[in-house]
């Protein structure tokens, strides 16, 4: 059966081979209230644009040119934008969890391993209680004025904080390739951060949950 017969949601998820790329077998013409929720999940952490589109293509079973005449493009620019939005899922396939495990299902999944992987963390650094650098303002680094200044814009607060988006590799605006230089120097000194830890950039659309998750999963996978 072509995707264009199949109805919503299994048309999308056919097309993004959500199964073989999963390992699963899941019946996409019967998910669960919590599967649905999770492919909602998914899709609202698309642009608003890629969200629009991808609603109006597989949910709505508008025809690329139906959809080029509603909101004035061609033809072809539907498909480029069609095929980027689907690029897009495919290229954060850990999103998918959301959808084969349902969103409440992977959201306690990933709170536990966070717990887990954080309390490994802190077991291998030493870090007994709230006290610890680890839970404190980023004051306490003594940077310079210029750091902190642009650490505060990028509501970066604690050592923590300034840690997972670190590790993550977001971007941080105003602050240069010597200060990120500083930023790393001083997280190993102070023994947060494995020395030559490398730094594998996140996807920006990853949640924060996911993204903490990985991070200390990562971290503890390294020598101390």
């Amino acid at each position: 059966m072509g995707r264009r017969k199949r109805l919503y949601p299994a048309n999308l998820l056919t097309e993004l081979s959500l199964n073989e790329e999963m390992g699963t077998n899941i019946d996409y013409e019967n998910l669960s209230a919590d599967q649905l929720e999770g492919l909602n999940y998914v899709l609202s952490c698309l642009t608003e644009r890629n969200r629009l589109l991808i609603r109006e293509y597989y949910e709505n079973y508008k025809s690329r040119r139906q959809i080029a005449e509603q909101y004035h493009l061609t033809e072809n620019r539907v498909r480029q934008c069609i095929s980027r939005a689907l690029g897009d899922l495919n290229g954060n396939r850990r999103m998918f969890a959301y959808i084969t495990n349902g969103y409440c299902a992977n959201v306690e999944y990933l709170t536990h391993q966070l717990a887990e992987e954080e309390t490994i963390y802190r077991q291998r650094r030493g870090i007994c209680g709230s006290e610890h650098l680890f839970y404190q303002d980023i004051y306490e680094l003594s940077f310079p004025t210029r750091i902190y200044r642009a650490l505060k814009i990028n509501q970066i607060h604690t050592v923590r904080e300034l840690l997972i988006r670190t590790c993550a590799g977001c971007r941080i605006r105003n602050l240069g390739d010597i200060s990120k230089a500083q930023i790393l120097e001083k997280l190993t000194m102070e023994n947060l951060l494995p020395v030559h830890f490398e730094i594998e950039p996140l996807p920006a659309s990853l949640p924060q949950l996911n993204r903490e998750a990985e991070i200390f999963r990562k971290l503890n996978s390294c020598d101390i």
